[in-house]
C-alpha cells in the first residue's frame, strides 16, 4: 500500500467469478468517473476524466484490478480481454492483484504483462522490521522467537497477530499467551490438512513419505496427480513448484498431527 502512495493511483476494482470483460471495464469506468449509473457505459465521462487526470499527473493512471480467490466450480472472470481493453483503448495501466487460481492462464502469457510475486520473508528481513522491534525483543526475551518464526514463517500478518495479542500483557502471561496462539494457528492448519479433498490428501501422503518441503507440478502429473484449486493445504510458486500453502500447514504434514493434544505438545517442543 505504502509503494503506491508514490504513484497516481486512480482506482480499484474488484471482479466477481464468470464476470464478463465488458462488466469489468464498465464497472471500472464507473469507479473512474465516481458515476453510479446501470446499464449506461461510462466511456464518454471517464474518457473526460482521464484527459483533465493527464493534465495534472502527466503519466497513465493506475487501475487496480483485485480478482478473489475462485471457488470450486465457479469461471474464471474475463480479465484477459477487459484489461487489455483499459490498457489499449483508454491507455490506463492496470494492476491485476490475484491468486495463480483466481487468474486465467491466457492473462499470464500475453507476453505483455509483468508478474510481481509477493513471497514470504526472510527470518531476517522480519526480524528487522521497526514496527516488530519490541515484539522481537520480548520473543527473545521468553525463548519464544524460535517457536513463533517455525509456525509462521515469513508471514508479517502473523507476527502483528502475536504482536496485538502481547500488547497489554504482563510478562508472567506472555509465555501461556504465545503458545495459545500457536496452538490456534496450527489447530487452524491441522483443521485444512484433516478436512482435504481424498487427492490432496494423497499429495499430503507423498509430501510425509519423502519428507520433502516441496515438489515439482510436473513430478505430481507424472504421478496422476494434481493440486485442487482452490486449495487451503497446498500452493504453487511462481516456479512451478508444490508446496504447502502456510509454513504452520507444512510444521503439520511434516510432524504428522492427529489429535489437539499432538498440537499442544508440538508447540511444547518448539
Amino acid at each position: 500500500a505504502q509503494a503506491f502512495t508514490l504513484l497516481p493511483l486512480l482506482c480499484y476494482y474488484q471482479v466477481q467469478s464468470g464476470e464478463s470483460s465488458n462488466e469489468i471495464i464498465n464497472m471500472t469506468l464507473t469507479r473512474i468517473t465516481g458515476i453510479e449509473r446501470t446499464f449506461v457505459k461510462m466511456t464518454k465521462e471517464a474518457r473526460r476524466v482521464l484527459f483533465f487526470y493527464s493534465l495534472f499527473f502527466e503519466r497513465p493512471p493506475i487501475v487496480v484490478i483485485r480478482v478473489p480467490e475462485r471457488q470450486a466450480g465457479k469461471e474464471y472472470a474475463d480479465v484477459t480481454a477487459a484489461v487489455r481493453t483499459l490498457a489499449d483503448d483508454y491507455e490506463l495501466r492496470v494492476v491485476v492483484d490475484g491468486s495463480l487460481n483466481a487468474l486465467p492462464q491466457e492473462l499470464l502469457a500475453t507476453y505483455r504483462e509483468k508478474e510481481l510475486t509477493v513471497e514470504p520473508m526472510s527470518r531476517e528481513m522480519i526480524e528487522s522490521i521497526p514496527e516488530f522491534q519490541s515484539l522481537v525483543e520480548r520473543l527473545r526475551k521468553f525463548k519464544l522467537d524460535n517457536a513463533v518464526w517455525q509456525v509462521f514463517g515469513g508471514c508479517p500478518a502473523m507476527y502483528m497477530g502475536v504482536q496485538t495479542e502481547i500488547a497489554n500483557c504482563p510478562d508472567n502471561a506472555v509465555v501461556a499467551r504465545v503458545k495459545r496462539n500457536l496452538v490456534a494457528v496450527l489447530a487452524k492448519a491441522a483443521a485444512f490438512v484433516h478436512t482435504c479433498s481424498p487427492n490432496t490428501e494423497t499429495i499430503v501422503g507423498l509430501f510425509r513419505d519423502k519428507q520433502i518441503l516441496q515438489i515439482s507440478a510436473s513430478e505430481l502429473k507424472k504421478g496422476h496427480l494434481i493440486v485442487d484449486f482452490p486449495s487451503k493445504v497446498f500452493r504453487q510458486v511462481s516456479t512451478g513448484y508444490i508446496e504447502p500453502a502456510t509454513t504452520a500447514i507444512g510444521l503439520i504434514i511434516r510432524v504428522n498431527i492427529d489429535s489437539p493434544q499432538d498440537i499442544s505438545n508440538l508447540v511444547e517442543r518448539l
